[in-house]
């Protein structure tokens, strides 16, 4: 219960601190450090399940979001607004309010997982195989607000296979949505970079569904091979793909990710133009 107060509260203050100028380095500050704060909370049940790659990530969120908010005390101090804070609070906060507010809520992330479901078999159908698709499989969880981690799944009858949330693409779809929108550029040219992430990762999961049961059913490999390695390396190599081509569409884009690697580097904008000749 406390984790999902400090959560909301967390998206909530950083997503005003984005649309609005009123205390905005304060909002922003608290939204970060609120949030790096709840990821370290859900590091324990990535232990409990054996999932140390995802522990160690939410572990390391926390400084990582200190830091951030760190950048914002910086920026009330030198009386500055760069537009890379920006697009970290209005990315993050907006990003997590998309895949929480599906996840949270069994009745719309059932609901996709059943769409994601129906196209793989529609798929797999194609292919000559005889499966179906299965009712969407609550647990013990409310319809309304989640209350277990229990896996709220979709079987895909004949293959031995379940389709879960992470199996939707819908935390890249949520986070890429979230920094295209939140950057500083033209709207045709989000609208662009947006028509070319989300169509891409929803039907490139789709056919990653597809190999994986098509490997495991056929007994080419394990199920462990096929979700874990070949197509973990598959969804890195299109999303590094996806992201050079939205650099070429929107170059701001690429300045705010230069820039938030730069971070460390960052000087008062005063100091920066006295060094200048």
């Amino acid at each position: 219960m406390y984790s999902e107060i400090i959560l909301w509260i967390g998206i909530f203050t950083l997503l005003f601190g984005f649309i609005s100028e009123y205390k905005k380095h304060q909002f922003r500050m608290l939204g970060f450090a609120l949030l790096g704060v709840f990821w370290v909370t859900e590091a324990p049940y990535f232990i409990s399940i054996s999932d140390y790659v995802n522990a160690l990530l939410c572990i390391i969120t926390l400084p990582l979001f200190l830091y951030f908010a760190y950048n914002e005390y910086l920026s009330k101090k030198w009386d500055e607004d760069p537009e890379v804070m920006r697009f970290l609070a209005g990315g993050i906060s907006i990003g997590m309010l998309i895949y929480f507010g599906v996840q949270r809520m069994p009745i719309l992330s059932g609901y996709l997982i059943k769409i994601v479901s129906d196209h793989t078999n529609m798929l797999l159908n194609l292919m000559g195989y005889e499966f179906t698709v299965g009712p969407i499989m609550y647990g013990e969880t409310s319809l309304f607000y989640r209350t277990s981690y229990e896996n709220i799944r979709v079987s895909i009858i004949g293959s031995n296979i379940n389709i879960i949330l992470a199996c939707t693409g819908l935390q890249a779809i949520a986070a890429g949505s979230a920094l295209i929108y939140s950057t500083d550029a033209e709207r045709r040219i989000k609208i662009k970079s947006l028509l070319v992430v989300v169509p891409t990762i929803y039907i490139a999961n789709v056919l990653r569904n597809v190999m994986i049961i098509y490997l495991t059913y056929e007994n080419i490999t394990s199920f462990h091979t096929a979700h874990n390695q070949i197509a973990k390396i598959g969804s890195v190599i299109l999303l590094i793909i996806l992201m050079l081509i939205v650099f070429e569409i929107m170059p701001e884009f690429y300045e705010n990710i230069i820039s938030v690697v730069s971070l460390p580097k960052r000087e008062p904008t005063r100091q920066k133009q006295q060094k200048q000749p």
